[in-house]
């Protein structure tokens, strides 16, 4: 009935009721996210590399003021990497010397550059679908980036102070994050699909909703038997036959 309350009454009634196919969605659900995450997303790998801008400066007076330019810097460093002025000479590098095919497009939506404010250091990642590439190609946009800053800006103060290594591990898909997901979804669904059931189920379960809910009153109960069990029963009768005794009586009686 559409006037049912979701109360702990109804949760406990629905659960009751439908357990069956709450279990059955989580169950669904934890297996898609199992195929999901097992064979179809493509695991992707990440890698950085750490740069320090600092130019050398052998006057002390002038040390400060040359470490807050390099902080400010690091602002327009990030639009070089991200730009084809790095990624350019980088995808020739990477097609030329290791055999890496990458586009433009690829490439820059493969790098990211993250920086803490005031600090000199910043780190270049990369996320490629290859553990190895991903190194790979974080250290070369590092030495395309060094040589590009010595040709554009004239100044020789990037120094890469931690090369990428090969990553152990994925970063994506988050397996226990993507089974945690499936399971918690499955679960909603079968409970939304358990209430649906409920609120729209029309059907008179027992008598005591005739004669509490709707104040009627109880004339009796008629048990119902499907066409089956009826016949099941008609079969089992015994018809019983004329004796011989009660023939002959028949036949006597008739002759008199």
């Amino acid at each position: 009935m559409m006037d049912q309350t979701v109360s702990f009454d109804f949760f406990i009634r629905l659960v009751r009721e439908y357990w069956r196919a709450i279990v059955s969605f989580t169950v669904v659900g934890l297996i898609v996210a199992a195929v999901l995450t097992f064979f179809v997303i493509t695991p992707k790998y990440q890698s950085s590399v750490q740069i320090l801008v600092n130019r050398k400066n052998t006057n002390a007076a002038t040390e400060y003021a040359g470490q807050q330019a390099d902080v400010q810097m690091i602002t327009t460093y990030k639009e070089l990497i991200a730009g084809q002025v790095v990624l350019k000479p980088t995808q020739q590098q990477l097609s030329e010397r290791y055999g890496i095919e990458r586009s433009l497009n690829t490439l820059k939506s493969e790098v990211s550059v993250t920086s803490t404010t005031n600090s000199q250091v910043f780190s270049i990642a990369v996320t490629d679908t290859d553990a190895k590439a991903s190194a790979t190609i974080a250290n070369q946009i590092a030495r395309s980036f060094k040589n590009q800053v010595q040709k554009i800006i004239k100044v020789n103060n990037v120094t890469i102070v931690a090369p990428a290594e090969t990553p152990s591990g994925a970063v994506s898909p988050k397996k226990p994050l993507n089974m945690l997901i499936g399971l918690v979804v499955g679960l909603l669904l079968g409970f939304v699909y358990a209430a649906i059931r409920m609120l729209t189920d029309r059907r008179v379960h027992d008598a005591d909703f005739l004669t509490d809910d709707l104040g009627l009153a109880s004339l009796g109960l008629v048990n119902h038997q499907n066409q089956y069990s009826i016949k099941k029963q008609v079969s089992n009768l015994t018809v019983a036959h004329p004796t011989h005794d009660n023939q002959i009586t028949s036949q006597t009686m008739k002759r008199v």
